[in-house]
């Protein structure tokens, strides 16, 4: 272990020395730099060569980053702009509303929190950033899942009996499906006790300067305990919430998603 964490950590300083520079570096200049012998540099640079993390100069042998490695920079910049985007838009969400708010993105065939915000609501919803949430069970995991196709999303929701959350969590695919449909009709998620008990929640997508989804984002409050936040009120403003964020991330106005605000009458809770 100690060996196999050793060359982690000169692996990730041979991509961090050529990250600092401005041009390609040899072996024998990597090694003067790092205080390693030339054979440990050469072995390593081989392997993250093989990886395309680093990539070699035909003509002068020298290596510069690959493009695994520029794929990694480019996404982690990504989430930044969603995250710097999202923050002021579902902050005045949890203060005038007082809703928990989400921002989840796919992350392999996960759906990630990557931002949790708290209310001074009744309730306190702790989904730190980094942990996952339930395509089937949540308003945002069902936006997503809408923007993907029906073949994409039954791979990211996996064969059934899909895990029961709560009484009312929909465990077959083939009805998760179904509701998709409705989900891209008409633009946004939700989730009635599907994924705690009691907790409803509102979600849509989030689309960048191309036009494509994202992200999502959700809001989450209590009915019960919360009877002034009408379930159109919610969904009305997870719409315009999530088509702001687009806007903010470049979105053109023609790959929004139409919003058809629903009315909200005084009788209209979960």
């Amino acid at each position: 272990m100690a060996n196999t964490s050793q060359s982690l950590e000169r692996g990730l300083s041979i991509l961090e020395l050529l990250e600092a520079e401005a041009g390609p570096l040899g072996i024998r200049e990597m090694a003067r730099r790092l205080q390693l012998s030339p054979a440990i540099v050469q072995r390593l640079v081989t392997t993250l060569d093989e990886s395309h993390f680093v990539t070699k100069d035909a003509d002068t042998r020298k290596y510069r980053l690959g493009y695994r490695a520029l794929s990694l920079g480019s996404s982690m910049l990504s989430d930044d702009n969603l995250i710097a985007a999202s923050m002021p838009v579902l902050a005045h969400l949890t203060r005038e509303m007082e809703v928990n708010a989400f921002l989840a993105v796919i992350s392999g065939d996960r759906l990630v929190y990557i931002l949790a915000l708290q209310s001074n609501g009744p309730i306190s919803i702790r989904s730190a950033p980094g942990t996952e949430a339930a395509f089937h069970a949540t308003a945002m995991g069902k936006a997503m899942l809408a923007d993907e196709s029906d073949a994409r999303a039954r791979s990211l929701l996996g064969a059934g009996p899909l895990a029961a959350l709560t009484e009312r969590t929909m465990t077959d695919p083939d009805k998760v499906i179904a509701e998709l449909a409705a989900v891209r009709e008409q633009g946004y998620a939700t989730s009635l006790e599907e994924n705690l008990v009691g907790v409803v929640s509102t979600g849509a997508s989030v689309k960048n300067a191309s036009g494509r989804s994202i992200a999502a984002i959700s809001i989450a409050y209590v009915p019960s305990l919360q009877p002034k936040i009408p379930l159109a009120d919610a969904i009305n403003r997870i719409m315009t919430s999530a088509a702001e964020i687009s806007r903010r991330l470049g979105c053109p106005e023609d790959c929004l998603n139409k919003i058809q605000l629903i009315e909200v009458a005084d009788n209209d809770v979960a």
